[in-house]
């Protein structure tokens, strides 16, 4: 599914279907992935590899660990009190609590009974492009030039991204996406055939709920079985199964038809949904797929644009939409407010990506104060939890250090415009399994549409809630240097359970490329 933005207002369409050794430190510890600063004392690589087959990944991470000599290099008993940090019995030789590294945990796709596209590798997906007998593309050419640059052009040769330069960027690298594009191709029935049939396959008795036509056919899965019958002899489809699992990685079509913004048939609009049928072409099978028009290229005043392709691609990844689907309804409401899984806009947001396993996150659990890079640059993200159990599907905090560059850049106006720390608060256990009265599909206890708690929300700095009345962030969102969560901002902050978040995280500065951050637990 997607939200759109459009010029200066936003239409919401919703559719329905469905490790590491540390060593002693100053009170100052930095972390970084990929980078150093002038403050270097002690470097040390290490890397932790994650392996798995059909339902899990293969990930490695790199974390190199940065120790600041540029504060204090000593303090007494009395001074490691005030920081919150633990002394030994020698009251000169404090012990300085230090970050979890953490590894062999896992990830969202190893929680997922199937999975689409590999959220790690080189993946090679599938896009064809289809018009109908009664709306046929007038210039073949110029469109499947369209499609091509949407999928693979470079990042010089849109405004934004293509699928492919996009998910290498937010992927820091990981996911290499390549389509192969195969088109025109004009369906068997008309334009109107497949929408008649579309209000009959889901239509039902409003008393019963029974179906009104149980032979109807799915109009998307038979446009599948038609696109991918007749490419049978020139593509091998074992090919686009690169985590060999039996499935097809992605499918995606790309249909010429008017799309439907405001009403008219759901056939005509952009979301991911499942092969309907048990059909097999090369021994693999069709499962994941995008629907999408390919009017949705001429949104805004971009050239080419790809965010509904990129949008639904997180989708293929297993990433949930984080808005809400009913924000006038008494449960949490509001969604996210920004990034690609919300207003399909600027980078995936921090949760994401270490679900995907695109990121490792630092996680604190002691007292301590910390240096992160911006989170653009390597994915520095800290993970602060009272007692970590090595499960990402937990409740805690995620801080990262945002900056309107990258990604970000082009959409800063509807994300944030100035740097500043943004604080997630995560609810993603999963140990309810899935919820048959929610809205759609779920491995998550919570989301952000129907659950009493979001699965991912931002903590607002400002205390003002707008993102529950707007759905919308703003730059006073962000905590800044000298806020201290759990002091003078969201003083009685409180878990789901309705327990006291007993920490203070304070925003010392961000100055020098990076963010000092001091984390005490009370």
């Amino acid at each position: 599914m997607k939200r759109i933005l459009i010029f200066s207002f936003i239409i919401l369409i919703v559719v329905s279907f469905a490790g590491c050794n540390f060593f002693s430190q100053s009170t100052t510890t930095a972390i970084t992935n990929n980078s150093t600063t002038g403050q270097i004392s002690t470097v040390e690589s290490t890397t932790t590899t994650s392996e798995a087959t059909t339902q899990t990944q293969s990930t490695t991470t790199e974390i190199t660990s940065i120790i600041s000599t540029t504060t204090q290099t000593s303090i007494t008993s009395s001074e490691a009190t005030t920081t919150g940090m633990t002394t030994t019995q020698n009251t000169t030789e404090p012990v300085i609590n230090e970050p979890i590294i953490p590894s062999g945990y896992s990830l969202l796709q190893d929680e997922l009974d199937y999975i689409g596209i590999p959220a790690i590798g080189d993946v090679k997906i599938l896009v064809f492009v289809v018009d109908f007998p009664d709306n046929l593309i007038a210039d073949s050419n110029q469109v499947l030039a369209d499609v091509e640059l949407a999928f693979n052009g470079q990042s010089q040769d849109l405004t934004f991204e293509s699928l492919r330069s996009y998910y290498q960027k937010s992927s820091y690298n990981k996911l290499n996406l390549t389509a192969d594009i195969f088109g025109v191709y004009t369906t068997e029935l008309t334009a109107s055939d497949y929408e008649i049939a579309n209000d009959q396959f889901y239509a039902t008795d409003p008393v019963t709920g029974e179906y009104l036509y149980p032979d109807a056919t799915h109009p998307d899965s038979d446009i599948i079985f038609e696109v991918l019958s007749y490419y049978d002899d020139v593509i091998d489809y074992r090919d686009y199964d690169s985590n060999n699992d039996g499935f097809i990685d992605g499918i995606y079509i790309m249909y010429n038809h008017e799309i439907s913004y405001v009403s008219g048939s759901d056939l005509w609009w952009a979301y991911q949904y499942y092969y309907y049928y048990q059909d097999s072409f090369d021994g693999v099978s069709p499962d994941y797929y995008v629907w999408s028009g390919i009017d949705f290229f001429d949104e805004g005043n971009e050239g080419v644009n790809a965010r509904t392709i990129i949008h639904e691609t997180g989708h293929m990844l297993g990433l949930e939409d984080y808005y809400d689907y009913y924000p006038d309804d008494s449960v949490n409401s509001g969604g996210l407010g920004t990034f690609m899984m919300d207003y399909t806009i600027g980078d995936h947001d921090a949760f994401s990506k270490i679900l995907l396993g695109w990121i490792t996150p630092i996680v604190i659990e002691k007292s301590m104060t910390i240096d992160i890079l911006p989170h653009i640059e390597n994915g520095d993200v800290l993970l602060i939890i009272d007692e970590w159990q090595n499960t990402i599907f937990d409740e805690y905090l995620l801080i990262m250090f945002y900056t309107p560059e990258g990604l970000n850049e082009l959409d800063s106006d509807y994300i944030f415009t100035i740097p500043g720390i943004i604080i997630f608060h995560i609810s993603a256990q999963i140990d309810d399994g899935y919820n048959p009265n929610y809205y759609y599909y779920s491995i998550f206890n919570n989301n952000n549409t129907d659950s009493p708690n979001k699965l991912i929300k931002i903590i607002e700095a400002d205390m003002g809630n707008d993102i529950d009345k707007y759905a919308i962030v703003e730059d006073s969102d962000l905590f800044q240097p000298g806020m201290i969560f759990g002091d003078n901002i969201h003083e009685n902050y409180r878990w789901y359970d309705g327990s006291l978040i007993n920490l203070t995280i304070n925003i010392i500065s961000l100055d020098g490329g990076f963010a000092a951050i001091k984390i005490n637990f009370n």
